[in-house]
């Protein structure tokens, strides 16, 4: 039995075995590093191909897996549940929570080992004259229990102080422990200015809490009255309510469960709430923290990462018909090294490792890429989804690039590797290179590829047709204002604006009056919120004169609170009545809405809405407690224009005991350019109060523009797939008839000297170019009408079948492919057959 050691120095089967293995390898590695060396042409264009191709799906698959496959950094986390609740018949479909759930659930539910609340929101951080207004986070203390999160340094607040007056302790996230106090350890029981209060340093968290938020710098208590309970706030959302499962608990079965619970508070609930709950089809929800944060963005992710492999299929197609034509010229060659000892398997292998090295090297190439493409990736992130931390080329990403690379080298090289170990190798050493017996083959093989090449173009050019002419539907909506001319900016209000009623009133009037102040300014207002920003909050309201037929879901609509120059400034157009007046800020002035022709429609069909009385909240205990409608504007999707929910909007005046905000949207109409307007709109704010920040500023069109940036980002990035897949297919097919005339040589000669004109000539190849383009675009056709339903999410009033798409994909897509024909057509006809056949 042979032994596994050396005997006498002299190495045994196996490790002769071995040694001839690698040292084959090693052999073949420098030939074929010497052979693509002898070919810069084809060498480049192989490696731009495979860099371009590896390097979309290794960019794509980042986001895919950062967004959508990477589970979130804590401890087992498929147990994470986020509790929501959804309106079926008013909407919104996905809601955030509240308190009142989360102490019902905490205190009865026994599927979980803990709950916890955590919003996050703005907040000044620092001295007021130095104030920075940093993302922060308001938690409960068992929120910390859910993730199973330590504190780095320090400790996390307790229940105690989630008391009124108890709350002024705060935990630093580890990014803004290390990037404003340095890794300082001694930060922990120093005070922190926030909002104009003094807060306890009392812990950092770790950097996994930032997965919820990437924003948030730092986290404070949730507090509430211990024994005070509102029935009322349990159909409210404003908190995201977080569990952890109990071991061996399915978030189905914590479903079961949440519904019994909210059947038992709704038999509890006073009539009028479960009148309401009735009429907004409240149900609750449970699902997959994950999942649920994910899911606006599944479609279009997935979307982007089929359109990156259709890509790198065609990438694949097009080297790999450049190696058959490589490996058919060099029959003689591979034929000789077979004659003189060399074994099929050597020859094979000699063409696997040559397509291994090309991959390989367009691998790197397309990294490098793949790197400056993730970094565009996430500046556009921040502004669609700006809660989620940037993505990376992690360890994952790179094994899927690797994985991909080694996948596409393989099935490169095996075709050209089959094709030659199917010769008769022995055969072909005294056969001329034009009549090598493998050309009718390569030829069949490269126009299946074409075929199959183009088809796969027409499914990724229809899928980018639909987008742009989605997307041009969507930016030609009216936005119901005119947004030309408007200067944009927020502002945080120190504490002190925020104690009164009256100190709140009054810093708005100053600021009002500070920017119409300004030469070349028309007009000012502000509001809680910008249009196309979304954030604008739901309510339920009561009709004074409730006609609505029985079964009717429960009327609701989006509230816009603002000042009486918000209207003016913007330019909405006034249909009845006025718009707010100052008067109506008035003591003692009669409480008024403007409503939008939605509402007017909706509610007081066929007659003037003017003076028409509803209530938000509870009906009003007296008939002088209903507020009245004064005006009726045109609809603005401040939702956006996709919002097709057909909620109306309902303008309110800034004016109740509740309206004492941190922060406000300044709106400013003026003639003079967006810098300069925007330079006289800080100098006023410093001029009034220098500790009021100022933020954000922009034109209100890049904001309108900004809405339609993940729509945008889609389009644009399909569109760029669809037109590398429009070039790739255009060379492949110029590729393959180049070839064929350059094997054909000899044949065209004898064509030319019996008679055949220039003309037939061309046309012959210009023929077999447009064959394979129209059986491509046949079978993409079938394709695309298969492909682009699961694309109807992402169209707005464009039908996924529409024709416009599909007819101006198929001219342009025949185009391409008549001049990729052309081209070797024509110089197939400028062949002269005397040069050709004496050349023979």
């Amino acid at each position: 039995m042979q032994s596994k050691f050396k005997r006498d120095g002299v190495p045994t089967t196996r490790e002769s075995r071995l040694s001839r293995i690698v040292s084959g390898a090693l052999g073949d590695l420098r030939h074929s590093l010497r052979l693509l060396a002898r070919s810069p042409g084809f060498t480049s264009v192989a490696l731009l191909t495979l860099a371009l191709c590896l390097g979309a799906n290794a960019a794509i698959f980042s986001l895919v897996y950062g967004l959508i496959l990477k589970p979130l950094p804590f401890s087992e986390p498929e147990r994470i549940v986020e509790i929501f609740n959804t309106y079926k018949k008013t909407g919104p479909s996905r809601a955030a929570s509240n308190i009142e759930q989360y102490l019902d659930y905490r205190e009865n539910a026994r599927s979980y080992e803990s709950l916890g609340l955590w919003l996050a929101l703005p907040a000044l951080f620092g001295e007021e004259a130095t104030a920075q207004r940093l993302w922060s986070a308001r938690a409960t203390p068992d929120m910390f229990e859910v993730f199973r999160l330590r504190p780095v340094i320090g400790r996390f607040f307790t229940t105690e102080h989630s008391r009124p007056n108890e709350d002024r302790v705060v935990v630093l996230t580890q990014s803004f422990w290390e990037s404003h106090y340095r890794e300082d350890p001694g930060v922990i029981g120093k005070s922190a200015t926030i909002d104009g209060a003094t807060s306890t340093i009392i812990g950092v968290a770790p950097r996994a809490l930032e997965a919820l938020d990437g924003r948030v710098r730092f986290v404070r208590p949730i507090f509430w009255t211990p024994g005070r309970r509102n029935p009322a706030l349990r159909y409210t959302h404003a908190l995201q309510l977080c569990g952890r499962l109990k071991p061996g608990v399915s978030a189905g079965q914590a479903f079961a469960e949440a519904d019994t619970l909210e059947r038992r508070a709704y038999d509890n609930a006073p009539p009028e709430l479960r009148t309401y709950a009735d009429r907004t089809g409240h149900r609750i929800g449970v699902g997959g923290l994950q999942a649920e944060r994910v899911a606006p963005l599944k479609t279009s992710l997935y979307l982007l990462q089929a359109g990156a492999i259709l890509v790198l299929f065609i990438g694949w197609v097009n080297v790999t018909n450049l190696l058959l034509a490589r490996a058919n010229g060099r029959q003689s060659e591979l034929a000789i090294r077979f004659a003189l000892g060399a074994s099929r398997g050597a020859v094979a292998r000699q063409l696997l490792t040559e397509s291994l090295v090309l991959t390989l090297a367009g691998a790197m190439l397309g990294l490098g890429l793949a790197w400056g493409a993730v970094s565009q990736i996430n500046r556009h992130l921040a502004q669609i989804l700006p809660t989620t931390p940037p993505v990376a080329l992690d360890a994952r990403v790179l094994g899927f690039a690797a994985g991909a690379s080694l996948l596409v080298g393989m099935l490169m090289g095996a075709l050209p590797a089959i094709h030659v170990l199917r010769e008769n190798l022995i055969g072909l050493i005294n056969r001329r290179p034009h009549f090598a017996s493998g050309s009718a083959g390569v030829r069949t093989w490269s126009s299946i590829l074409i075929i199959g090449q183009v088809a796969i173009a027409f499914v990724l050019l229809t899928g980018a047709g639909l987008l742009i002419h989605s997307f041009a539907r969507a930016v030609a909506v009216n936005p119901g204002f005119d947004s030309g001319g408007v200067v944009t900016g927020r502002i945080a209000l120190p504490l002190a604006y925020r104690r009164t009623n009256e100190a709140a009133r009054g810093i708005q009037e100053r600021v009002v009056q500070g920017l119409q102040e300004i030469a070349g300014v028309e007009s000012a207002g502000f509001s809680f919120a910008a249009p196309f920003q979304r954030g604008v909050p739901l309510n339920a309201f009561h009709l004074a004169e409730d006609t609505l037929p029985p079964g009717t879901a429960q009327p609701s609509a989006y509230r816009v609170v603002v000042s009486p120059g918000y209207a003016r400034t913007l330019r909405l157009p006034l249909r009845e009545g006025r718009f707010f007046e100052a008067a109506d800020l008035a003591p003692g002035a009669r409480p008024v809405f403007v409503v939008d022709e939605t509402f007017a429609n909706s509610y007081f069909p066929g007659r003037s809405a003017i003076e028409g009385r509803f209530a938000f909240g509870g009906r009003p205990a007296k008939e002088s407690g209903w507020p009245a409608i004064v005006g009726v504007v045109g609809a603005v999707p401040h939702n956006g224009v996709e919002d097709r929910s057909g909620i109306p909007f309902v303008y309110q005046l800034m004016s109740s005991a509740s309206d004492r905000p941190d922060g406000l949207i300044l709106f400013m109409r003026t003639s003079l350019p967006v810098p300069e307007a925007i330079r006289r709109m800080r100098q006023t704010i410093q001029a009034i109060d220098p500790m009021i920040a100022l933020f954000d500023t922009a034109s209100l069109q890049s904001l309108v523009d900004a809405s339609f940036g993940n729509r945008r980002a889609v389009m644009l990035l399909l569109s760029a797939f669809a037109g590398l897949a429009l070039f790739l297919s255009a060379l492949g097919i110029y590729g393959v008839l180049a070839y064929d005339v350059s094997q054909r040589t000899r044949e065209i000669g004898i064509r030319g000297a019996i008679g055949a004109t220039r003309g037939q000539l061309g046309g012959l190849f210009l023929k077999q170019g447009m064959v394979k383009a129209s059986l491509g675009l046949a079978a993409g056709l079938a394709g695309a009408a298969w492909l682009s339903r699961y694309m109807t999410t992402l169209l707005f009033e464009v039908k996924p079948t529409d024709p416009a798409a599909y007819a101006v994909v198929s001219i342009l897509l025949l185009a391409v492919a008549a001049l990729a024909s052309y081209l070797p057509a024509r110089r197939a006809a400028r062949i002269d057959p005397l040069v050709a056949l004496r050349a023979e």
